[in-house]
């Protein structure tokens, strides 16, 4: 088996992986706000990106919980949108287009698309420790703001994979100079 049939078969087997994720990530976020009630604590805790005493996470009304998914869903599109370019690119990939503008395009919106999810992270943590104690009487309501490793993280691949795009652009321009040239 050859690299390009190789390269081919993988790009088919992530395209489709990647296509049930994005499928999978509304579904999994709305499930996981309607049943947040029912959870067990442990996975209350390690799921929410804030730290928030677990004594405000108690029996959130409903509206309380629309509220955090609404909020939750600011990263989430960001995820969602991520997913689809790396979709994309893995379409290219399957037609075996692999130095071309379209595939560059794909991996530039894919780096600023994680440089907007290390913003709408910091966003969503601090609206969420609004959203989730809001119910509560006035003096027992928080606001939080943080920054992790992981958003800093999120923020340095974005950083490197707009550069990777950057430099399979010129990389590209000189492949199609070569091939102009006689």
């Amino acid at each position: 088996m050859d690299t390009a049939h190789r390269v081919q078969r993988l790009s088919r087997i992530l395209r489709i992986l990647f296509t049930i994720v994005l499928i999978t990530i509304p579904v999994i976020q709305i499930l996981f706000w309607m049943f947040f009630n029912r959870l067990p604590e442990e996975i209350v805790t390690r799921s929410l990106p804030i730290m928030v005493p677990i004594a405000a996470l108690q029996d959130l009304p409903l509206s309380s919980r629309l509220l955090a998914l609404g909020v939750n869903f600011i990263s989430t599109a960001v995820v969602m949108a991520c997913v689809y370019y790396l979709i994309r690119l893995f379409m290219l990939y399957e037609k075996e287009q692999i130095f071309t503008a379209e595939n560059v395009g794909c991996l530039r919106v894919l780096g600023r698309l994680l440089i907007v999810l290390f913003f709408a992270d910091i966003v969503e943590s601090s609206l969420l420790s609004v959203a989730l104690t809001l119910h509560n009487p006035p003096g027992q309501r928080m606001i939080t703001f943080g920054l992790s490793s992981d958003e800093m993280t999120t923020l340095l691949f974005g950083i490197v994979v707009v550069l990777i795009a950057w430099v399979m652009d010129e990389g590209r321009k000189l492949q199609e100079e070569q091939q102009l040239t006689v």
